[in-house]
């Protein structure tokens, strides 16, 4: 227990709340067995972590942008030191204490290193909310620790714990940092079980947004560059620059009902979406669209098993005709047929709609507006956004029908809140990772936009228990939104989508920190816990270590993107680990014979060597201080080691 003298301000300020009952932010929420989060957050040991090659996936850089993790996500969050206060985006979608989707673990209260899951806490439970609010509020104060002082955290609920959940963020973040309530549209047709009980059907779901520091928080389009708009100009006699912009979508395979032919009025040709692409707009608002052209559009079913087409009612002779008059008459309606009427069906989009940014609003819900050239801070109605059966079928087409889940967030809702609160370069992380929607998002919008955006995913994944999300549901998902594999609705499995050009680093968490089981590490182990806890704050965005193959030298391990090269002298527990002339002479030619600049980052127990082109990193306090742990006054359970870094206590 720290004197108070030891206390920082921060700490001071909590214990007054506690102790006194001083309200210094508004109403706060109590509930039985109610702890500050702090005082357990504190009593949470960070672990270790183990990466599983078999189970990542992509290049070593690849990798080494993505993590997955398999763990208990309060202990996970306490081991991430290198991410604490670097994240940009928190985006996550807790259980909702539904009756059927919440474990909890009645021991966690009195240890909170226990990993159980616990029982399923039952609709009838009287004591449910306090449950879930014991369970999520140590973990809701680790987000915001995790996030830049700009940073927002945006998490998924609906209406069971919206007031409860709601409370607890305006304690921890404090009111004035909510930047907002999402109302997202999950279902556009009402459900015919309203009676007695249920006197109106829930169409709608929640994302509650806070800051950690409103100021410093942004929720804005970034820029346009002169570059993106020189493809903008005059294809016609219409006076406001435009580009050709697409009507169609990836998402074939899950949207089967989009997959339908049009007809050219010029030609009479019956037009499809390009292979594994549908249309990206309701038909009723594509068939008002082909009709500018001077021609009624009627539903026709050709028997063969798809979608019914738009075709031409009455004379294709008058159609051409006056479509050929309005294609002379030199402006053409916003969808227009390209190369002259030859071509396929597109979207003419304006400069002045996309120069400047859409401020979002609080309801996604049916609104009206031109289709934009990109996904940018725009409202979106059902079918751009996604609804709850879209996210069922796109998780069904990623790894089959047989996944278990029956909710899953839409894509493009996740897609949404990334770019709206997330910039090109940020990391997202996602504590409760689930099926990996939100890994995917992130890496699709890459692909699609050309950012940078990295991902950190939590999930429990208990293989043992029954529960293995971690290394099956959410690293399934993650592989085939990579790979392009998809399924069929027949459960065939086929590589059909666009791959994406990304990776990930499959990490579990292991065992407790401190010096003792650093120590026990054999080389192997201990060449994945520095991979895990290098982070170089000052390059960020390139931050880690790309891992050398196994084997291919005797101390160099990795490389850093600024080319200069990490050594570890050991062999084992069992073995000298000593920085020593023979030592270094080896360490040089190495990385002399794989061009590596200087200074050489040398990981050993001892060094009774020193030198200015040499940065000694002692085992095992230094990696601890990379971890977050401070053994000098032993945090975390651990002991002070002695002074083994000069020659004295080399001999």
């Amino acid at each position: 227990m720290k004197k108070y003298s030891e206390l920082s301000r921060e700490e001071l300020i909590r214990l007054l709340i506690e102790r006194d009952g001083e309200d210094l932010g508004g109403i706060r929420i109590t509930y039985p067995g109610q702890t500050p989060p702090w005082q357990i957050v504190r009593r949470v040991s960070p672990r270790a972590q183990r990466i599983d090659p078999k189970l990542s996936l992509g290049t070593e850089e690849q990798q080494a942008s993505n993590l997955l993790i398999e763990g208990e996500n309060l202990q996970a969050l306490v081991s991430l030191y290198k991410y604490r206060g670097q994240v940009d985006l928190v985006l996550t979608d807790p259980p909702y204490n539904t009756g059927t989707d919440f474990r909890y673990n009645d021991r966690w209260d009195s240890d909170p290193n226990d990993p159980d899951l616990g029982k399923i806490v039952p609709a009838d439970d009287g004591s449910r909310h306090s449950k879930w609010i014991r369970f999520m509020t140590p973990r809701l104060w680790m987000m915001k620790e995790m996030l830049r002082p700009g940073g927002v955290l945006a998490i998924c609920i609906d209406h069971r714990e919206l007031f409860r959940l709601g409370m607890i963020l305006d304690e921890i973040f404090g009111e004035a940092n909510r930047i907002g309530i999402i109302n997202w549209q999950k279902t556009y047709s009402p459900k015919n079980n309203v009676g007695a009980k249920t006197h109106v059907s829930t169409s709608t779901e929640y994302v509650l947004v806070y800051a950690k520091n409103i100021d410093r928080a942004k929720t804005e389009l970034l820029p346009r560059s002169a570059a993106m708009n020189q493809r903008y100009g005059n294809w016609d006699e219409d006076p406001d620059s435009w580009a050709p912009g697409d009507l169609t979508g990836r998402g074939a395979d899950t949207h089967w009902g989009q997959v339908y032919a049009v007809q050219s009025p010029f030609t009479g040709e019956l037009m499809w979406p390009s292979e594994g692409r549908c249309w990206a707009i309701e038909r009723k608002k594509l068939k008002a669209l082909l009709e500018q052209w001077g021609c009624t559009y009627t539903n026709k079913d050709f028997k063969d098993g798809r979608a019914p087409a738009l075709v031409i009612k009455g004379s294709l002779d008058k159609a051409k005709s006056a479509a050929e008059a309005i294609l002379a008459a030199g402006k053409w309606p916003v969808g227009y047929w390209r190369d002259g009427g030859k071509g396929h069906f597109r979207l003419k989009v304006y400069l002045k709609d996309v120069k400047k940014g859409i401020v979002p609003v609080s309801y996604w819900g049916d609104e009206e507006f031109e289709e934009p050239d990109a996904i940018e801070s725009v409202s979106w109605d059902h079918e751009q956004s996604g609804h709850s059966q879209t996210g069922l079928n796109e998780l069904g087409a990623l790894v089959g029908k047989d996944h278990g889940f029956t909710t899953v967030k839409p894509l493009k809702l996740f897609k949404k809140i990334i770019q709206i609160w997330c910039p090109p370069r940020g990391v997202v992380l996602d504590p409760f990772a689930g099926s990996g929607t939100s890994g995917h998002a992130v890496m699709e919008l890459n692909e699609d936009t050309g950012a940078e955006r990295r991902f950190v995913l939590i999930e429990q994944g208990r293989p043992e228990r029954g529960d293995p999300y971690a290394r099956t549901l959410t690293r399934d998902r993650l592989e085939s939104a990579i790979t392009g594999r998809r399924f069929s609705k027949s459960g065939g499995s086929s590589i059909s989508a666009m791959p994406l050009r990304a990776g990930f680093r499959f990490s579990r968490l292991m065992s407790k920190v401190d010096a003792g089981a650093v120590l026990a590490l054999e080389r192997e182990e201990m060449i994945d816990l520095l991979l895990t806890s290098h982070w170089d704050q000052p390059t960020r965005a390139d931050g880690h270590l790309r891992r050398l193959p196994a084997g291919t030298h005797r101390h160099l391990f990795a490389k850093s993107t600024r080319g200069e090269g990490f050594f570890l002298v050991w062999n084992g527990p069992d073995q000298p680990s000593v920085l020593n002339r023979d030592a270094f002479r080896a360490i040089a030619a190495e990385a002399q014979a794989e061009g590596l600049a200087q200074p050489f980052h040398v990981y050993a127990r001892i060094s009774t060597y020193g030198g200015p082109n040499v940065e000694f990193y002692q085992i095992p306090t230094r990696i601890l201080e990379k971890l977050g742990f401070n053994e000098a006054v032993g945090l975390y359970g651990t002991t002070p080691e002695p002074n083994e870094g000069s020659e004295e206590s080399a001999a």
